[in-house]
């Protein structure tokens, strides 16, 4: 919470998982600024800019993320931290909605950087598999081998597609929402099953670092939960849809 006291707020509270907390000069912390419990919840945030240095907050602890210990995602505890109240980003109770309006970009970005990803992990498994010789032959002569490469095509092109759809649909002025939320469940699903085959084609060195993939796995594995994970997109999708049908209306897949 954020209480505005003189020209200053007074902001308490305790936030387990701050991205980057360990190194940052300055936080952007999201507060509750608005005790009413009456109107629309979502403008009672407000962001505020929170310098790392100010009296009363305290870093606890960096948080490991998949095992590894000593990351830069800390738990911050704040107490009776004090800072102008300029350093409120936008109007009052704005927060949420600023939020909201960066995560819808935000998620076109992830995805457009997942399938780049993606790509790579296609080529060192198909290059890989005109490589490695075993038992009698080469690797892409093995049906299964085949079946990888088919199906991570398919992922690929798929999430390719459907983010160009929802980018053009997004640059129209049109709404975007389902299109948004379909390309964040879907593209780091597929991401997943690429990289995963990929992992498994090259045996142990897949979980090594001589190669990127298994950092792209953590990566892709980790966007399901990041800006929303996949059960509220899901709910989200499915609402839209079923609005559309109590209207009286379809849905139209060629928009």
């Amino acid at each position: 919470t954020a209480v505005k006291d003189g020209d200053e707020w007074v902001i308490n509270g305790h936030k387990i998982m701050t991205s980057n907390g360990r190194v940052a000069d300055f936080l952007v912390v999201m507060c509750r600024t608005e005790d009413d419990d009456s109107g629309n919840a979502n403008l009672k945030m407000t962001q505020i800019i929170v310098p790392t240095d100010s009296p009363g907050l305290e870093r606890i602890r960096s948080v490991p993320i998949w095992g590894h210990t000593g990351g830069d995602h800390m738990e911050i505890k704040y107490k009776d931290v004090r800072v102008p109240l300029e350093n409120a980003l936008g109007a009052r109770g704005s927060g949420h909605q600023a939020a909201q309006d960066r995560l819808g970009a935000g998620r076109v970005y992830h995805c457009m950087n997942t399938i780049g990803q993606m790509w790579r992990a296609f080529d060192i498994m198909v290059k890989y598999s005109t490589q490695r010789e075993v038992h009698g032959g080469k690797l892409e002569t093995k049906q299964f081998i085949q079946g990888f490469i088919a199906d991570s095509y398919i992922d690929i092109q798929a999430a390719r597609l459907m983010t160009i759809h929802c980018a053009e649909v997004m640059d129209k002025g049109g709404n975007s929402r389902v299109d948004i939320s379909a390309i964040k469940i879907f593209v780091p699903e597929a991401g997943s099953r690429v990289v995963d085959r990929a992992i498994q084609m090259h045996g142990w060195r897949g979980v090594s670092s001589d190669l990127p993939l298994a950092g792209m796995f953590q990566g892709f594995r980790t966007l399901r939960l990041a800006d929303g994970p996949d059960e509220v997109h899901r709910i989200l999708i499915a609402k839209q849809i079923l609005k559309r049908y109590h209207d009286g209306l379809s849905w139209d897949f060629g928009v």
